[in-house]
């Protein structure tokens, strides 16, 4: 049996608290054989979405992919936009999130936030995870679009009272590695964030950079 049908299998026989609890710690445990390197377990990822957000202010997604993220920031924020240039995974996303407090867009992001960000206003918080890695991630023309999402926030800073900005990934920003290109370094992150007078950090594979 593998390991979809398990989790199946116990989705039917376990109450969902118990269920829930399970599955985090089968998590922390594949991550702690990682050393708690790279990826961590989307609960974690959820967490720093809490830490971080502002309460009650909207949301900037690069990359739906299949919408675990998007649900979660749509159950605790007021509104997610959401940007997918995969056709299928947008068209997916559309029946998933029908109805919901979720603004979809398919396209790529550095093309979606020259468009939407001047119509935006307030306290605003982003998730930029629309770089490709691996399995069934969009690849566009650049492996990875942060440095033209970055552009596209600042070109628009007036319009927000307060932000915080989250990259995912980061450990392929810190890499040498030639199966990623066009990512720009850890450097440039700290850069933008000081010359825009961010704060940040990074926790858990994911740059964090405020400034309210």
């Amino acid at each position: 049996m593998n390991k979809q049908k398990i989790k199946n299998l116990l989705v039917l026989i376990l109450p969902t608290p118990i269920f829930d609890v399970l599955i985090k710690y089968i998590q922390m445990l594949d991550w702690r054989k990682r050393n708690y390197l790279a990826q961590a377990p989307q609960f974690v990822k959820q967490e720093v979405f809490l830490k971080y957000g502002i309460a009650n202010a909207q949301w900037v997604e690069t990359g739906t992919y299949k919408g675990i993220t998007t649900t979660f920031l749509a159950n605790h924020f007021s509104q997610v936009h959401s940007i997918e240039p995969a056709q299928d995974l947008y068209e997916k996303a559309v029946k998933l999130f029908k109805g919901k407090n979720v603004s979809l867009y398919n396209d790529v992001s550095e093309s979606v936030l020259p468009y939407l960000l001047p119509k935006l206003n307030g306290e605003i918080n982003f998730w930029l995870d629309g770089h490709s890695s691996d399995g069934i991630t969009f690849k566009g023309k650049k492996d990875c679009p942060v440095e033209d999402e970055l552009s596209a926030i600042k070109r628009n800073l007036s319009n927000f009272t307060r932000m915080t900005i989250l990259i995912d990934d980061v450990r392929i920003f810190a890499s040498d590695s030639h199966n990623y290109s066009g990512y720009p370094s850890i450097d440039y992150l700290v850069d933008w964030a000081r010359e825009n007078r961010f704060s940040w950090q990074i926790e858990h594979d994911i740059f964090i950079m405020v400034n309210y």
